[in-house]
């Protein structure tokens, strides 16, 4: 650690000890009214605690557990551990996690992509992200939408597992999988508003309603966002160079706006859950050549997930009987200038319209002593529409001229797409002795128009003292190729490849899981994994200037996971975690580029009056290799800070939180191409302020 970040960081610590002590001795001589505040502020921080320890996760084996006690290496951030950090979006959340990093990507749209345990790849399909249990992806290229902002004010809580969870969840949950779980009526409890405004032109507004009616649980919230980016993240040099005919040096392009709502409908047997996320030319950051063009390009996209299930309890004796109908939307049309004002430009405008949907059926029986086995049987249709105008390539028949339409015609970047799933699995949960559980499962999915996979599982769970857990873990999880991998064609730069086979992983931990007291929480996790087929361009032969997809690859891992909780004082909750891991290539040795080899979390929470707190966080990004024969210089380390300030009723039913980013104004910088030399600058210091109003 470089001497000026190990002081500033003293610095922080020091200088928040001893506010504690000056507000602990204040709090202390102040009245009994304020006593007894504190004392129910405290009973609240107890009971947060005692949540903490049995709090439950579902994505583990596809049913509510005990989060201690699930068969995978599993996180869950709650709707108070948001409001308490300051999160504004899914990725700051996500950035608290142990072994999860997120960082934007160097392809043609600056999205951000979120690397688990050193599985990269430029457009992250290798992680899976669902919305109430629905995957929110594309079926072009099996990622989340592009430039995606997942407000927080709907979020009840989000579950992340880092590992292969392909034996529950299918397709994609290879890296990991994360699960955005929304609020029901009763967690709302009427209705509430709020506004967020700060730098950078960003703010925000929300409006949400839940309750109960006529046996009805109903939520429902919507949030609007937008932002002009920060315009002081600037490329000093592109694809061009510095200068005209670059329009370099200039800020990256990240202005956005976006309008998420969410409708959950609940009663008896019956769960409606229905999601949009609406993104409206959002910026695209350094350009589809990584080449700045002013602004110009964009992606447009709409996105609706839903489903409507329905449990019969006891169906058969000792049977429940989940039956779930689910699909999804999506719309897509992204505009790209490929070159600055000044060059006789190509330009295209390539999009897709897809629709989804499908019936599974899950079945638990609890007929057997010590044993809950769980059936699932399911079907999923996935189809693809695509369309594009465009002004250069084949159909177009004055290169650079106006813009041409040959949706429906041989010369589309991709012709329509349709694949059909049928999958079946089981698993089964047997208690074989007093404190030792053993979760066993296999699931077989089999695809329409290229092959089939089976994902094994094997979880052994020890209750070794009342203290402690002991859990090892093995699972096996795949990545089918996307339409895009299998079909793209007319592409100057990439083409598919139908003799693709699926992309495979196979993962070992042993996870250890102490609770020495009801006020400290202690976590190791120890990882090795091996990876074949990762699926990648490879440059084809000569004179064509193409790359082909390919199975070209094979990976290996192994690293662990430290993370702790700890009540030290009735106002003071301290949280850390560190991640180290060391991925390679498995043929050359090669140091898996661009993700980082350490990184450090650290977060205090300080409950330093009655309806007031501080809430401080300190990362640490560290080690990143380049790619081989990349010359540059390492990407730097770097440290930020953030701090918020809450204040709960400021006056009756408002509540207030400021906040600030990246305290002392780092220059963090991301791994970029090479065609961005100097890397991706991030945010500046920036500072926001929010009120919320609970009707």
């Amino acid at each position: 650690m470089k001497k000026t970040y190990l002081y500033s960081y003293l610095t922080v610590i020091i200088f928040s000890c001893l506010i504690s002590l000056f507000f602990a001795i204040n709090v202390r001589s102040s009245s009994a009214e304020e006593d007894n505040g504190t004392s129910a502020m405290s009973a609240l921080l107890k009971k947060d605690l005692l949540q903490l320890v049995e709090i439950d996760v579902s994505l583990a084996t596809g049913t509510p557990k005990p989060l201690k006690l699930a068969p995978s290496v599993a996180t869950v951030i709650t709707a108070k551990d948001i409001e308490d950090m300051g999160a504004t979006t899914l990725d700051e959340i996500l950035m608290t996690v142990p072994g999860l990093h997120v960082q934007p990507s160097g392809t043609s749209i600056f999205t951000s992509t979120w690397t688990i345990r050193g599985v990269y790849s430029q457009l992250n399909p290798q992680v899976l992200l669902l919305i109430n249990g629905q995957p929110l992806r594309y079926n072009a290229n099996g990622v989340k939408p592009y430039t995606f902002r997942m407000p927080v004010s709907m979020i009840s809580r989000v579950e992340i597992i880092r590992g292969p969870g392909s034996a529950v969840l299918g397709a994609d949950a290879f890296a990991g999988a994360i699960n955005i779980i929304t609020k029901e009526g009763g967690e709302i409890k009427g209705s509430n508003a709020g506004v967020r405004g700060g730098s950078f032109g960003a703010y925000d507004f929300w409006a949400q309603h839940g309750g109960l009616y006529k046996g009805w649980d109903v939520a429902f919230g919507a949030e609007y966002s937008r932002g002009d980016g920060d315009r002081k993240r600037t490329i000093a040099k592109d694809a061009l160079g510095s200068g005209r005919p670059s329009a370099a040096p200039g800020p990256l392009d990240t202005h956005y706006e976006t309008l998420n709502s969410s409708l959950t409908l609940i009663k008896d047997r019956f769960k409606l859950n229905l999601d949009s996320v609406w993104m409206m030319r959002n910026g695209i950051g350094s350009g589809l050549t990584n080449t700045l063009n002013d602004g110009r390009s964009n992606t447009d996209s709409y996105h609706l997930v839903g489903s409507l299930s329905y449990t019969e309890k006891d169906l058969l004796q000792y049977f429940d009987l989940t039956t779930k109908l689910s699909g999804a939307y999506n719309w897509l049309q992204n505009t790209f200038f490929f070159f600055p004002r000044g060059y006789t430009n190509a330009i295209g405008q390539p999009g897709a319209k897809e629709l989804n949907g499908g019936i599974d059926f899950a079945g638990d029986y609890r007929g057997f002593e010590d044993h809950k086995l769980r059936l699932l049987l399911g079907m999923q249709n996935y189809n693809t529409d695509t369309f594009q105008h465009k002004n250069y390539g084949p159909g177009v028949p004055v290169q650079n001229g106006p813009l041409v339409d040959i949706s429906n015609t041989p010369y589309v970047y991709m012709m329509d797409q349709n694949r059909l799933l049928l999958y079946t699995g089981i698993q089964d949960e047997w208690r074989f002795a007093k404190d030792w559980e053993l979760t066993a499962g296999v699931r077989f999915d089999d695809y329409s128009d290229f092959g089939s996979a089976v994902s094994p599982r094997a979880a052994l769970v020890w209750n070794t003292t009342p203290e402690l857990v002991t859990k090892l873990l093995y699972g096996r999880a795949f990545r089918p190729p996307t339409f895009s991998e299998m079909h793209s064609q007319n592409n100057p730069a990439t083409i598919g490849n139908i003799n693709l086979d699926s992309e495979t992983i196979d993962t070992y931990e042993l996870a250890f899981d102490y609770r020495p007291a009801k006020t400290v929480k202690l976590g190791l996790n120890l990882f090795e994994y091996r990876i074949d087929g990762l699926i990648d361009h490879v440059s084809d032969p000569a004179p064509a200037t193409t790359k082909t997809a390919q199975n070209a690859s094979d990976q290996k891992g192994r690293g662990f996971e430290v993370e702790t909780e700890w009540l030290a004082a009735e106002t003071l909750r301290l949280r850390a975690n560190f991640s180290y891991q060391k991925s390679k290539d498995r043929a050359t040795g090669a140091v898996v580029p661009d993700v980082p080899r350490m990184k450090f979390y650290g977060n205090a929470d300080w409950k330093f009056m009655p309806d007031w707190s501080l809430d401080g966080q300190y990362f640490r990004i560290m080690d990143r290799s380049r790619a081989a024969g990349d010359t540059r210089p390492v990407t730097a380390d770097y440290d930020l800070v953030n701090l918020t300030l809450k204040r709960k009723n400021i006056t009756k039913n408002c509540d207030m939180r400021l906040a600030v980013r990246n305290l002392f104004d780092r220059d963090a910088k991301e791994p970029g191409p090479t065609t961005i030399p100097y890397d991706y600058p991030m945010e500046q210091r920036s500072f926001w302020a929010e009120l919320r109003y609970h009707f």
